[in-house]
């Protein structure tokens, strides 16, 4: 690499430089934490919130994993599991980015090879094609990420508008068209496909597709360097794309329950996908279930987008405290364009790695399903239980920004949040089906144990003897109020 090209990259600072003057409030924080700004911040609350609603994309997502609520628990598994799942959610934050955007690579993948099964009677799918398929997407996402870069904030506003109106014209199709199964079968008819012998344990087995469509509204964290007035921006699109996501999942998740045909006709689709059928039987035209599925796959599409800038945000952050093999390198951002190039790369070489899983595999779908929430939710444990034990007792006032749950509210969602994190990693590593076979195993405990063996390796091995945890000099910042910035 010559001088020119060097140039082009900046490396991160570790201490901060306490003789300048912070320019905002923002770069105020930022500086408590022992960094500098390198991101522009190019998102808007707006276009955050986007960004955070689309990469939830509850309502597609239901779509998605119906049938294993249909098989484990039926109609009312969903529907009692997700009414919980919107309000647990808001309180817990979690990061195994890297599964989760993969899995909203997979459905759209894998869901426009269905479209051409579903137009294609001589089609023959094949699982190497659909991994194909699911690369087309991370590549696409990848080099958005890097050559569009500067147009993220307009495609997230366009995919949140898509997201919405989608919503509202599939519903109203479904609920024009559909002929309806009766409020008994949504609510109270329990069904037990799974080959559990246990109704509970089938029932658990079924909060996935309760929890996996309201993982990622923590990407706003990931991109706080990138937003003006984050302290108080970040929390607004957090829970903000959670609440419009939640009414939106529970809305359309109990439309689609009225409108299902026969378990059976589901789950013997040829396209694979429950939810295509369902459009299929409702408007009895190839064509109008093909442009229904579209605004879900398109939806998927930006989702997988909006991962991979949240998720190269992150792994950027872990480099930049030496926390990863090759920090020096992946520490680097591009200074031209102003974003981790090499960890958009990084991350979709690692997702497209996940996609070999699909070809010996017949529910890996739903394994890469449970990777995603086990690796989302059990990273977030530690931090709330530190929050719990000593965190409150060290923070001063000035440490807080402008949302504070209090000594009663905090401490109670964290215990909350915890058990609901337990139950949760527990049953989302259990096979989706018995008897248990090769062919159907859920290997997302391999995978996971196999990351964390590697992380312990190799933090005893060498992340220990260089990890930086941020410091800041003797003249650091303290006291700096971080609340209404006049840039927002």
């Amino acid at each position: 690499m010559d001088s020119d090209k060097k140039n082009e990259y900046s490396a991160t600072t570790k201490v901060v430089d306490t003789d300048s003057k912070p320019a905002n409030a923002d770069d105020a924080r930022l500086a408590q934490l022992g960094h500098t700004q390198e991101l522009n911040r190019q998102f808007s609350l707006v276009t955050l919130g986007a960004l955070c609603i689309c990469l939830m994309g509850t309502w597609e997502a239901l779509s998605s994993v119906i049938a294993t609520a249909l098989l484990s628990g039926g109609a009312p598994c969903l529907f009692y599991n997700l009414s919980a799942a919107s309000f647990m959610t808001g309180w817990i934050s979690v990061g195994g980015q890297i599964v989760l955007t993969s899995s909203a690579a997979f459905a759209a993948g894998l869901q426009m090879q269905a479209l051409i099964v579903l137009n294609n009677d001589s089609y023959t799918s094949a699982r190497w094609q659909g991994m194909l398929f699911y690369w087309a997407v991370l590549v696409y996402a990848m080099a958005l990420n890097i050559w569009g870069s500067k147009l993220l904030p307009t495609a997230n506003l366009l995919s949140g508008v898509l997201h919405i109106g989608g919503f509202f014209a599939i519903l109203i199709v479904l609920g024009v068209m559909a002929p309806k199964n009766t409020a008994s079968f949504v609510f109270t008819e329990f069904v037990n496909s799974s080959g559990w012998d246990n109704d509970g344990v089938s029932w658990l087995v079924g909060l996935l597709s309760a929890v996996y469509p309201f993982l990622g509204y923590d990407a706003a964290c990931h991109l706080a360097e990138e937003m003006p007035n984050a302290s108080r921006n970040v929390p607004i699109a957090m829970i903000g794309s959670v609440a419009a996501n939640g009414l939106m999942g529970l809305v359309y998740g109990t439309m689609l329950l009225f409108s299902t045909s026969s378990l059976a006709s589901l789950l013997e689709t040829k396209t694979g996908f429950p939810f295509m059928q369902i459009f299929m039987d409702v408007t009895k035209s190839n064509a109008g279930a093909t442009v229904m599925s579209v605004v879900i796959i398109a939806t998927a599409t930006a989702a997988t987008v909006a991962g991979v800038t949240s998720t190269s945000r992150t792994l950027w952050a872990f480099a930049r405290d030496r926390a990863t093999p090759y920090d020096e390198y992946l520490s680097k951002v591009n200074k031209s364009q102003q974003i981790p190039v090499r960890s958009v790369v990084l991350i979709t070489v690692l997702q497209m790695l996940l996609g070999f899983i699909y070809l010996g595999n017949t529910t890996a779908f739903n394994a890469i399903l449970s990777m995603a929430i086990i690796g989302m939710y059990a990273s977030y444990m530690i931090p709330i239980i530190y929050m719990l034990i000593f965190g409150r007792k060290t923070l001063t006032r000035s440490d807080y920004g402008p949302f504070k749950l209090g000594p009663v509210l905090g401490p109670t969602l964290n215990i909350v949040s915890l058990v609901w994190i337990v139950v949760v990693v527990i049953f989302s590593t259990f096979p989706s089906a018995m008897p248990v076979t090769p062919q159907n195993m859920n290997y997302s405990v391999v995978v996971i144990a196999g990351w964390l063996l590697f992380g312990v390796i190799y933090y005893i091995g060498f992340a220990k003897n260089k990890f930086e945890v941020p410091l800041v000099g003797s003249q650091a910042i303290t006291g700096v109020p971080i609340g209404e910035d006049s840039s927002c």
